[in-house]
C-alpha cells in the first residue's frame, strides 16, 4: 500500500476540529486511543448557542460506548496520528508528492507522481483511493471543476486562540448574518474557532473593513454582533495566522467514479454546522476498507472490484443521505436572519430542541460500520 500526500506534515487545514463520537470510537478501534486521551480537548457534553445575550444550552446525546462524548483535536496532530499509524501498518509514505496523472490498464492503475525533489514517479496498483477533499480543483478525475464564482458560494475560516473563556464541556454555535460562527477547547485551555460565510457577505464585510484579512473582518462583525463571544474572547490572545478555503459546496458525490474509490468529503461533505464533517470521512473510510481489503486478498477480478463498489456506494448512501440533507437544512437557518429568530423564539420555550438537532445531525453514530 502506497499513500500519496502533497503536503509535508506537520501542517495546518481549515476545519472545526471537532471529532464526533463516533469518529473517536472508529480512531480507538485504530489503537489510538490512548494517544487520542492525551492529545483531546475535553468532553463536550453541552451543546450551545449564542446569539447577541442570549444562551441556549442543552445535553450532547451520549453514545453507547467507550467514547460517548466527542472531542476537540487540532488537525495537525490528528493527521499525523493517521498517517503514523498508516505507517505502523506497513505504508510506504510518499510525502510531500502530487498526484500528476491517472490512468487505467488492464491489471488497474498507473499514477505518475512528483516527489519533493522534483523527482518522477510511477505507481502501479491494483485499487485507488481518492481522499482528496471536495473544494480544491485537480487532474485527478475525482477533483472538482473550477466553476464560476457565486454570491451563494460558502467560504471557510479558522483561527486558534490561547485563554478564550469559554465555559468548561461545550461547543458553541454562533449564527450572524450570512454565516455561522462554532467555537470549542482543544486541550491545554487552547480553543478553535471556526466559521462559514456567503461570498456577497463576505465582500461586503471587506469593503466595510478596508485592509483587513478576510478573518479579521469576520471576527469583528462577530464580536460586534455577538456579546457573549465577545466577552468570551475579550481577554485571549490569537495564535495562529487565519486560514481560508472555499468555495465549499457540500452535498453527496459518486463515490465510485471511474473505478476509483472516493472517501471523506470528496464523496459525501456535510455543513459544518453540525460538526460531522471528520467523523464521517472516518466512517466512509470504515465502510470501504474491510469489504476492499478481503477482496484483495482474495484475488481482486473486476466482478470483485464492481461488488465492492456496489457495496460501498450503498452503504455510504445509508450513512450519509440524511446528515447532509439535515445539514444544509441547519446552515440555511443559521445564515438567514428571520429563520435563525424564529429557531431562537422556540429555543427559548424548548431548548432541548438542540438535542434533537444533535441526534439529527448524527451524533449518536451513521449505524453499522464494518465488515
Amino acid at each position: 500500500m502506497i499513500v500519496l500526500e502533497k503536503a509535508r506534515f506537520p501542517r495546518r487545514k481549515v476545519c472545526g476540529e471537532f471529532i464526533a463520537a463516533s469518529g473517536l470510537a472508529l480512531l480507538a478501534r485504530l489503537g489510538l486511543g490512548e494517544r487520542l486521551a492525551a492529545a483531546a480537548g475535553p468532553e463536550v457534553r453541552t451543546i450551545a448557542l449564542w446569539t447577541g445575550e442570549q444562551a441556549y444550552e442543552a445535553p450532547m446525546p451520549a453514545l453507547r460506548a467507550a467514547w460517548p462524548y466527542p472531542r476537540a483535536l487540532d488537525r495537525a496532530t490528528l493527521d499525523a496520528l493517521l498517517l503514523d499509524e498508516a505507517a505502523r501498518a506497513g505504508a510506504e509514505i510518499l510525502q510531500p508528492a502530487v498526484a500528476r496523472s491517472l490512468a487505467r490498464t488492464r491489471e488497474g492503475f498507473v499514477c505518475r507522481a512528483t516527489g519533493r525533489r522534483g523527482e518522477d514517479a510511477q505507481i502501479e496498483a491494483r485499487a485507488v483511493i481518492a481522499a482528496h477533499g471536495s473544494w480544491e480543483p485537480g487532474l485527478l478525475s475525482t477533483q472538482p471543476p473550477r466553476l464560476a464564482p457565486r454570491a451563494e458560494d460558502v467560504f471557510g475560516f479558522q483561527a486558534h486562540f490561547a485563554g478564550a473563556m469559554l465555559p468548561p464541556g461545550r461547543i458553541v454555535l454562533a449564527p450572524f448574518a450570512s454565516g455561522y460562527a462554532g467555537l470549542v477547547e482543544r486541550a491545554g485551555g487552547r480553543s478553535t474557532l471556526a466559521c462559514c460565510i456567503r461570498r456577497d457577505a463576505l465582500a461586503a464585510l471587506r469593503s466595510s473593513s478596508p485592509g483587513a484579512a478576510a478573518g479579521e473582518a469576520i471576527l469583528r462583525a462577530l464580536l460586534e454582533e455577538n456579546r457573549l463571544l465577545r466577552r468570551a474572547l475579550e481577554s485571549c490572545t490569537r495564535e495562529s495566522e487565519w486560514l481560508g478555503v472555499g468555495p465549499l459546496r457540500p452535498g453527496r458525490r459518486p463515490p465510485v467514479q471511474g473505478g476509483l474509490f472516493v472517501l471523506g468529503n470528496a464523496a459525501a461533505e456535510a455543513h459544518p454546522v453540525v460538526g460531522e464533517g471528520i467523523a464521517l470521512a472516518l466512517q466512509s473510510a470504515a465502510l470501504l476498507a474491510p469489504p476492499l481489503v478481503r477482496a484483495l486478498r482474495e484475488g481482486y477480478s473486476p466482478l470483485a472490484a464492481r461488488a465492492v463498489a456496489f457495496n460501498y456506494a450503498w452503504r455510504l448512501r445509508r450513512l450519509a443521505s440524511v446528515r447532509v440533507w439535515t445539514s444544509a437544512r441547519f446552515a440555511a437557518l443559521a445564515m438567514h436572519g428571520s429563520a435563525a429568530r424564529q429557531a431562537q423564539a422556540l429555543l427559548s420555550k424548548a431548548p432541548a430542541l438542540l438535542t434533537l438537532a444533535a441526534r439529527l445531525s448524527g451524533k449518536l453514530g451513521g449505524g453499522a460500520i464494518g465488515a
